[in-house]
This record gives structure tokens, sequence and C-alpha cells, in this order.
């Protein structure tokens, strides 16, 4: 086999993302235009209803206490070190 110049392996590893990116942007057809609705009225939404968004306070469980973090050791005197 025949070896190929690095600088066609970078001009191949630099060319096969873009044309992908271009292709992609070339196949669609835009960007979709929003839904914006005929009327709107203050207070209502097309959603669920406000009683089904927030759960019940009975189902809710109080936070758990977690135990205190252990303190930090900053003692620099180590009895292990050999300067020697």
């Amino acid at each position: 086999m025949r070896s190929v110049p690095k600088a066609v392996l970078l001009l191949a590893a630099l060319a096969l993302p873009i044309a992908a990116v271009l292709v992609s942007y070339a196949l669609t057809d835009g960007p979709r235009t929003p839904h914006v609705p005929a009327n709107v009225r203050i207070g209502s939404s097309p959603g669920p209803e406000p009683t089904q968004l927030v759960p019940a306070p009975s189902a809710t469980n109080p936070p758990a206490e977690l135990p205190p973090p252990p303190p930090d050791d900053d003692d620099d005197d180590d009895d292990d070190d050999n300067d020697g």
C-alpha cells in the first residue's frame, strides 16, 4: 500500500464534518414558526389544572437531617516524614 500524505488526511478530517453540517443545513426547511394562540386570557393556561401541578401537603416528606461533616484536620505536623 502507498502511504497517504498527512495534508490529505488533515483535509479529509476537516472536510467531512463541514460537509455533513452543510448537507444537513441544506436539507432542513428552516426554523419552525412558533404557534401563537389567537386569544390570550390572563389567569388561564392550556396546560393541566393548577391543582394537578402541586402535590398534596400530606404527600411531602420533611427534609432528612444529615449528620455534621467531620472536622478538618489541618495538622501539618507529620510524624511519618523522613527528611533525611
